[in-house]
Formats: C-alpha cells, structure tokens, sequence
C-alpha cells in the first residue's frame, strides 16, 4: 500500500539512506532520524502511519524508542517495526514486550523491503 507516511530511525547511514530511498520509490512520504531522540521527536512532530527503528543504537535503544512511543498518548497506537539483525526467538519476544507490532531482519532484501514493510502498515 503505497501514500503512507513513515518514519526510519536508524544510526547507520548507508541503511538509513537505502531504507528511505526504497520506500520513497515504492510511493511513500519518508522521515529519517539517525538516532533515538531525533526519531522520538519526528515521531511526536510528524505522527507518522508507521515507524520502522532500528533494535541497537548507541545511545538510547530502539527498545527504547518503542516504551518511550507505546507511553505516549499521541504516538501509542503507531505501528512499530524493528529492523534489526536480532534472530532468536528470545530476541522476538524481548521486541514485543518492549512495543514493536513485529521484526524485519538484517540485512533485508531490497527486492522485498518494501512489501515487507507494507504488511504493517495500517488499511
């Protein structure tokens, strides 16, 4: 489903470029952030239709990002999707419980990306 607004938090610049630029070519209006607190106030300012964050960032965590965004009124019904190389069923369920609505492993299939990330995002 294409027109949706999304959000990237991301630290690693090449994935955060490709990240935008793939969902961009699939019809969507992209925000990025390269951090947890950037991505917090994109995500407070732009109230997006779905954020993708990555799991590990320095700093604060994209577990994090995701209580700090399930805590909040504005932002609590936002769909959230971890990017993340994390791969154990262990790791999943840490995701969930800390807010994310799912996972797209690392490194993702640019072919597929923006499918996968279509399947979160809301009718």
């Amino acid at each position: 489903m294409a027109g949706k607004r999304v959000l990237v938090i991301e630290d690693d610049s090449a994935n955060l470029r490709l990240m935008l630029l793939l969902l961009k070519a699939a019809g969507h209006q992209v925000t990025g952030a390269s951090n947890g607190g950037d991505g917090l106030e994109a995500a407070r300012r732009e109230l997006p239709d779905l954020i993708l964050c990555d799991g590990r960032m320095p700093d604060m965590t994209g577990f994090d990002v995701a209580r700090q965004i399930r805590s909040e009124p504005a932002t609590a019904g936002i769909p959230m999707v971890a990017v993340t190389g994390l791969a154990s069923a262990g790791d999943h369920s840490e995701l969930l419980a800390a807010g994310f609505n799912g996972y797209i492993s690392k490194p993702f299939d640019i072919k597929t990306f923006a499918t996968q990330v279509g399947a979160f995002l809301p009718a």
